[in-house]
């Protein structure tokens, strides 16, 4: 079988080629698994980045509507106020020059 030490040279190159490649299929295999979870970790955090922006999208949303609705409500009390406390107040105003030009 092993006539000489060149035979015996080729038996040992033939199993260091052959560890070696499985080597390379295993270093391989473990970039592949390394590169898997960089995916499923970038996915992740893009998922949770749309989750963020919906949330701020939701609660802009409502302080628009509640601004809007603030508004409408502002402006219906300085009405309310307009139409009570400025009526009396001119009222008030209207019987005391009333009363001095009757003086």
């Amino acid at each position: 079988m092993l006539e000489n030490s060149k035979d015996l040279l080729f038996v040992v190159l033939s199993l260091c080629i052959l560890w070696f490649t499985v080597f390379l299929c295993w270093l391989l295999f473990q970039a592949a698994r390394v590169l898997r979870n960089a995916n499923r970790i970038v996915e992740n955090l893009m998922q949770k980045l749309e989750l963020i922006t919906d949330a701020v999208e939701f609660i802009r949303h409502k302080v628009d509507s509640l601004h809007n609705t603030m508004g409408t409500v502002s402006g219906m009390v300085g009405g309310l106020v307009e139409k009570f406390m400025v009526n009396k107040l001119s009222e008030k105003l209207e019987e005391r020059v009333a009363k001095k030009k009757k003086k």
